[in-house]
């Protein structure tokens, strides 16, 4: 069953009604007859309005209810924009009529301005005379983002909040002026040189995230930005690393209580933060870790064993014990003909008996001597 509207609320509504009715049909008359000349508003619409004006207020002052105020304030609001749409479709221009109805709106908009519900639909006129100034605005904001060198495909991606009041292909709301104009304070304010971020381009990512700005083609831009970010990080504990980084970026980004540029989408920062974890879940679950690429040694096993050994008795690795030192090279070195280096057979080979072998290890050594005595002064 639907909630009715309380009794001195619906009296007020009911009156109010006839009220904007009667302005409705002064409108609707001058658009069956249009004037020859709409530089002079039409006096009755005009007289109309300043008496409704009146009207709107003592009622708004009337009702101590703030619930009440504001859906009265709302419905009055939305039949005036009908009405000022319903003139300004007659010549697409704001003329003296448009205007009238403009002025009435801005007096009322004003009794209670922080009360206005984003669903409030834009007058077309209003939204006719912000189309110059927002594009003047974005022109500004475009050079600096060039200037900046910003990547070209997310200053175009920038650009749509603007495009969407300089090319209006849809109804537009309180909500969408309101997102504009905080973005456009932001944008005013952003110290492009100390920005704490890798990029310019980041700078201005993490600006779009913090106004909560979820349009798709954003959405998109930003798991394109990490899977490069991640694509050719080595090994899965190091690309998880990377994909921890950039969760916590959209963490730190995201503000709390920011209204979305779609009021019907969820929060890019959400639809990030949900992405970022399936593909951590995917990595953790899919992926193997890669080992690291070995040393290819120009050595068998035994003479790989012996040279180390050599090294290890010059305290070449510090405290290690030779124990500790095998392990390391097993998982690290690979011996010339392929075979497994095992840390078991570098202990047991570390001692060699083949005089032939010792032979060739000296002659060596004898080499990397002579080479060190090339850079030694003589006399």
């Amino acid at each position: 069953m639907a909630c009715s509207l309380p009794f001195d609320l619906q009296l007020i509504a009911n009156e109010m009604n006839t009220e904007t009715d009667y302005l409705r049909s002064i409108a609707e008359e001058i658009v069956l007859s249009p004037s020859a000349t709409t530089e002079k508003p039409n006096r009755h619409l005009q007289v109309e309005a300043r008496r409704l004006e009146k009207t709107i207020i003592h009622s708004l002052n009337s009702i101590g209810n703030f619930t009440q105020r504001d859906t009265f304030h709302f419905n009055t609001l939305s039949i005036l924009v009908n009405i000022c749409d319903l003139l300004f479709e007659q010549t697409a221009t704001i003329d003296a009529n448009v205007s009238v109805i403009l002025d009435l709106l801005t007096a009322v908009k004003q009794m209670v301005p922080s009360e206005i519900r984003p669903n409030l639909k834009l007058p077309k006129a209003f939204v006719e005379m912000q189309k110059t100034i927002f594009k003047d605005i974005w022109e500004l904001h475009r050079t600096v983002m060039q200037e900046q060198e910003v990547a070209t495909k997310l200053i175009q991606i920038a650009a749509i909040p603007f495009q969407r009041f300089i090319e209006p292909a849809q109804k537009l709301y309180w909500g969408d002026f309101t997102w504009l104009k905080g973005y456009q304070s932001k944008l005013e304010i952003i110290d492009w040189e100390n920005a704490d971020c890798n990029s310019k381009s980041e700078a201005l990512l993490s600006l779009l995230i913090g106004r909560n700005f979820n349009d798709d083609r954003f959405y998109i831009y930003c798991k394109k930005y990490i899977q490069t970010r991640t694509k050719d990080v080595p090994g899965k504990r190091h690309k998880l690393l990377e994909y921890a980084q950039c969760e916590k970026l959209v963490l730190e980004d995201t503000q709390v209580g920011i209204a979305p540029f779609d009021l019907r989408g969820n929060s890019v920062s959400d639809r990030l933060l949900r992405w970022i974890k399936e593909e951590i879940d995917f990595v953790e679950t899919h992926e193997r870790e890669r080992p690291y690429m070995k040393l290819q040694l120009n050595m068998y096993v035994n003479r790989i064993a012996f040279f180390f050994k050599l090294l290890h008795e010059q305290k070449v690795f510090g405290d290690t014990s030779f124990k500790e030192l095998s392990q390391q090279i097993a998982s690290t070195c690979a011996s010339a003909d392929g075979e497994e280096v095992l840390a078991t057979t570098i202990v047991s080979k570390a001692y060699p008996k083949d005089q032939k072998m010792l032979e060739e290890m000296e002659g060596l050594l004898v080499k990397m001597l002579d080479y060190v005595r090339r850079f030694m002064r003589k006399g």
